[in-house]
């Protein structure tokens, strides 16, 4: 320690005797005590100016703490406000959609009752999807599924609050139906892909592609008039008795969220 404190006052005389030096002959003259002062006072200088800097320094230091701080609350703030916009927009197309349900209901004056798509089957050959309404609610297997758009399907599976909706798409799945313009017959028949067959229309009949299909009402499957597709596609074997037309689903059921069920049985299954 006595060592440290000796190096220490070696030094501090050192740098007194460079600034007296550095004072120049202006300060020759003056008095040991007016020199004194004059030497305190420069060093008195430095310290100040230091201890400024230092307090700049801590200063903004501070101050880039309380930005980086606000910057972060910001940030919370946007991605909250983001979310709450996002679940706003998410509203405002589910009130879209379930208006347009409405809207259907109103206008063709049916029995039905809405459910929410809550699971879909995950094997590629059989197209069905799980809705949050059962028996409970007085469904029954056989019972049409429709959107605002047209047909979906039908019930074929129901538990207490739970029911299962076979697609139009699927391999299993046939309704009758109707080329609106025309008024040729069919039967619109799934292929569990993301289209449909239209059979038994003879190579003699006016079909083409744009036609609108419709549900024919007969067998009392499906009420009459209900949008089925529309034709695609249509080829005249020069050999088979029947055209192979091709048809896509008026309901886009990849996006399948709400549904309407037609309180009827189907008295074909």
């Amino acid at each position: 320690m006595t060592r440290l404190f000796r190096l220490i006052l070696v030094l501090v005389i050192i740098f007194l005797l460079l600034l007296v030096g550095s004072l120049g002959a202006r300060y020759t003259r003056l008095r040991p005590s007016s020199l004194l002062l004059e030497v305190v006072a420069v060093f008195q200088e430095i310290v100040t100016g230091s201890a400024e800097t230092v307090e700049r320094v801590w200063v903004g230091y501070f101050s880039l703490v309380h930005v980086a701080r606000e910057n972060e609350a910001l940030r919370r703030e946007r991605a909250r406000l983001q979310t709450r916009i996002g679940a706003l927009h998410e509203a405002e197309l589910e009130n879209t959609r379930l208006k347009r349900l409405l809207d259907f209901k109103e206008e063709n004056d049916l029995p039905v009752i809405g459910g929410r798509v809550v699971g879909w089957d995950p094997r590629s050959w059989f197209k069905t999807v799980m809705i949050d309404r059962g028996a409970a609610e007085g469904l029954k297997p056989g019972m049409p599924v429709v959107t605002h758009e047209g047909v979906v399907g039908r019930l074929i599976e129901v538990t207490p609050h739970y029911a299962k909706v076979m697609l139009l798409i699927d391999y299993n799945s046939s309704i009758d139906a109707l080329i609106e313009r025309s008024r040729v017959q069919g039967i619109v028949a799934g292929r569990s892909t993301s289209t449909c067959l239209l059979k038994y229309v003879l190579r003699s009949d006016d079909l083409r592609p744009g036609d609108l299909l419709i549900t024919s009402g007969q067998g009392g499957a499906f009420p009459k008039g209900l949008p089925l597709g529309q034709v695609t596609g249509v080829q005249h074997s020069p050999h088979g008795l029947f055209q192979d037309v091709t048809v896509a689903p008026a309901v886009n059921l990849d996006r399948l969220e709400e549904v309407l069920v037609i309180l009827k049985e189907d008295r074909l299954l």
